[in-house]
């Protein structure tokens, strides 16, 4: 059961959802905030990994189910799942407990969502999914009958994020 406050920034490749969850990342270290971020891979294939000859890799790639390597605070962790399912994901993201959890794809996932409009094609098919709570859309795109922001207007989308993070917001649009 999920008890953290998560919110998911979708769109199409190249819409700004890395550029955005960096933003956040920065206001919210900036109020004192602890983020854990999930990002669906959606390039295809297997993600990148550190070169085979560490012994972590070594040790994944002979069947250990996980692998895990620390060392100066950090923990780098590799993990078999082939569910591919979000709420795992984010429980396992817990184990650092934070306050908030942003969600980097995953579109038809459950939880609030931003969505990154580039253009009216994009909006017919992102307008299906389900919790939206702010529309951020790239210049010279206009929907009609849609409360959005303009993605150059940076100031309100992190006042917006701010207030989402202080619980402030009609969660709707």
């Amino acid at each position: 059961m999920v008890t953290v406050k998560v919110l998911q920034v979708v769109g199409f490749k190249n819409s700004g959802k890395t550029t955005l969850i960096t933003g956040f990342l920065d206001l919210a270290k900036n109020n004192g905030k602890t983020i854990s971020t999930i990002k669906h891979h959606g390039h295809g294939g297997a993600l990148e990994l550190p070169p085979v000859e560490t012994d972590s890799m070594q040790f994944f790639n002979h069947g250990a189910q996980s692998s895990l390597a620390y060392g100066d605070g950090v923990v780098q962790i590799h993990m078999q799942n082939n569910t591919g399912n979000l709420d795992e994901l984010i429980e396992l993201s817990c184990q650092t407990k934070p306050d908030i959890v942003l969600i980097e794809g995953f579109k038809k996932a459950v939880f609030k969502k931003i969505v990154l409009v580039r253009s009216q094609q994009d909006w017919e098919t992102l307008r299906e999914l389900d919790n939206i709570v702010l529309v951020i859309v790239h210049e010279g795109v206009e929907l009609k009958g849609i409360n959005t922001l303009d993605r150059s207007r940076l100031d309100d989308i992190y006042k917006w994020f701010a207030k989402w993070m202080a619980g402030e917001t009609n969660e709707s649009i």
